[in-house]
């Protein structure tokens, strides 16, 4: 008998369905050994050696005593744990806890027939440097939270943990509500002109974007000057000053990680990313999509082929490209063995995993999937710069009313989902210091014009508008910038952003993310006590990549976790700390 160890018992269930009859399937039913959580750091550090000392969770006592009776009866071990480091930390405990025997490790991307059997075609060892870059981590975050949060208590009960990515993920939230109390508000004017080709309506507006030669972006100053400037012009001829047409290709978006997966959901249907994340274990483990903690947008060629069969049977030739589409992986530290997730059976439509939540998150899956190998839309882009006294000042015109229009000439990949490449906007209001409506927004389609040809003013009016703060994060956009600047693991954003939540440092409304009184104040006394250190924006995307060194064999995990950890010490003495854990 051959024993197949799995996290699972729901993926235990469905792998009987096509395994061997001499394969036996047993659950750990998740991680059986840790750092103890409670007592002391259970980490020593002697002779240049990182030393923790792991314990048998109390919650895995009845799963490990199983799996070590049914391994007594076993010529072989497949450990068939999660195909990432946490996996094949898992994999590593279990041998340690098992004891001696033949082990080969199992690695399936997703639930089918084919990948599993291929996995066992291809056994190998564990990889002790995946093992070392997840201990490494580890024993990092459990220094940071052990040695960096009793420091905290000085500001009070409810100041109670810090951590490694938890305590940037609030910074980025602190930060930005300082941002915004110390915001002051501009009151500005802009001149909207409503012109048309005379007695050839339809009319359109323009908006004032130079003024004497120059560059506003729609901005007066002042009332009594945009007062004047209406009247003035109201008086003065309008031609068209220039005319551009371009085609703007809008290629499809790449597939789903982690990480985009959270932000989209969210966005699209109003998801929590620890909602997201249950809801992607439970597709996975029902064989409807590939492994859901990547962030990577690899395709497996197969994959890639079974998209544009789908693509070429339910829509018509021109949105099938000549080529597949592949997408680079724009992730910091991304790890490519992994494909991006994807549905196992494409070919089964977006309904395939029913109308549950889950069943719309799979729709979602397979609509993004399908829309990246198709052809790209295209748009038609117009800018029309209509001149007011086109010979008034120095030369050249004193005004510039500037339009923008954009038709859709061919939808490509957005009759799927529309235009949803950008997951998270953080709130639906543009960059600090502007206001929604200003120049970078187009309308819809422009009438045919020519260079020279005089326009009729129709409506010549001044707006009053002011600037607006910098937007507040939502958890999709605090996502997306952890992402975007390679701070932590898109696995563990969900948990960040509920402890952070739980805590009381951050508090969310209207899904608009709030740094408390009690975050901001611990994250002034982290930047205070920890300033070089953790607490850097750059410091865990740094240390992500020393971390991948690990994880390839490029770089020994000990003296990086000493290094990493007597910085933490340092700080953290300095703090008002007692002890140290590296004495030793």
């Amino acid at each position: 008998m051959r024993l197949l160890i799995v996290e699972s018992p729901t993926k235990s269930r469905k792998l009987r369905e096509f395994l061997p009859a001499d394969i036996r399937i047993a659950a750990s039913y998740g991680h059986v050994r840790d750092l103890p959580p409670s007592g002391d750091l259970a980490v020593s550090f002697r002779d240049g050696r990182v030393l923790p000392t792991y314990a048998p969770l109390e919650k895995a006592t009845r799963a490990i005593a199983e799996l070590r009776s049914l391994a007594a009866q076993a010529e072989e071990i497949l450990l068939a744990t999660d195909p990432d480091r946490e996996g094949e930390a898992i994999a590593w405990h279990l041998t340690e806890l098992i004891g001696p025997h033949r082990y080969q490790r199992a690695v399936f991307h997703a639930l089918t027939r084919t990948a599993v059997l291929d996995a066992l075609n291809h056994l190998r060892p564990v990889d002790q440097h995946l093992v070392d870059a997840q201990q490494a981590r580890r024993v990092l975050d459990r220094v940071v939270g052990w040695v960096v949060s009793p420091t905290l208590r000085r500001l009070g009960k409810d100041a109670r943990s810090a951590g490694r990515v938890q305590s940037i993920a609030l910074r980025i939230v602190a930060d930005r509500e300082r941002e915004i109390a110390a915001f002051t508000a501009r009151d500005y004017f802009t001149l909207t002109a409503t012109v048309q080709k005379p007695e050839a309506p339809p009319p359109f507006q323009a908006h004032l974007a130079e003024w004497k030669g120059e560059a506003l972006g729609h901005r007066l100053a002042a009332a009594d000057v945009a007062e004047k400037a209406v009247a003035w012009c109201r008086k003065q001829p309008f031609i068209v000053g220039a005319c551009d047409r371009r085609e703007q290709a809008r290629h499809p978006p790449p597939p789903f990680t982690t990480a985009t997966v959270q932000q989209a959901a969210s966005v699209r249907l109003k998801l929590a990313p620890d909602q997201t994340m249950k809801l992607l274990q439970e597709l996975f483990e029902g064989g409807h999509i590939t492994y859901h903690r990547t962030d990577s947008t690899a395709l497996a060629p197969e994959a890639i082929t079974e998209a544009r069969m789908v693509i070429s049977a339910r829509f018509s030739a021109r949105y099938l490209p000549e080529k597949p589409v592949i997408h680079a992986t724009k992730a910091a530290n991304a790890q490519e063995a992994h494909e991006a997730i994807r549905p196992t059976h494409a070919d089964k439509g977006p309904d395939a995993a029913g109308a549950t939540p889950a069943g719309k998150l799979h729709a979602l899956i397979w609509e993004r999937f399908i829309a990246c190998q198709m052809a790209s839309g295209r748009d038609e882009l117009t800018t029309i710069d209509v001149h007011c006294a086109p010979d008034a000042w120095q030369g050249g015109p004193m005004g510039i009313f500037r339009a923008k229009g954009k038709v859709v000439r061919f939808d490509g990949w957005r009759k799927l989902g529309g235009d949803a490449t950008d997951e998270a906007k953080p709130s639906g209001r543009s960059k600090a210091g502007k206001a929604s409506g200003d120049d970078d927004e187009f309308t819809g389609q422009l009438p045919l014009l020519e260079v020279g040809q005089p326009l009729d003013l129709q409506n010549l009016a001044a707006v009053l508008k002011s600037t607006k703060p910098p937007p507040r994060y939502t958890q999709a956009a605090l996502i997306k910038r952890l992402e975007r600047d390679g701070i932590g693991r898109p696995s563990t954003y969900a948990a960040i952003l509920g402890t952070i939540l739980f805590r009381g440092y951050v508090v969310e409304k209207k899904r608009l993310l709030h740094a408390s009184p009690l975050g901001l104040q611990v994250t002034d006394f982290l930047v205070r006590h920890y300033a070089g250190g953790f607490i850097e924006l750059d410091y865990t995307a740094r240390l992500e990549g020393a971390l991948d060194q690990v994880a390839r064999g490029e770089r020994a995990w000990e003296p990086l976790v000493t290094a990493a950890s007597r910085t933490v010490v340092t700080h953290a003495q300095n703090a008002g700390y007692r002890g140290d854990p590296l004495a030793g």
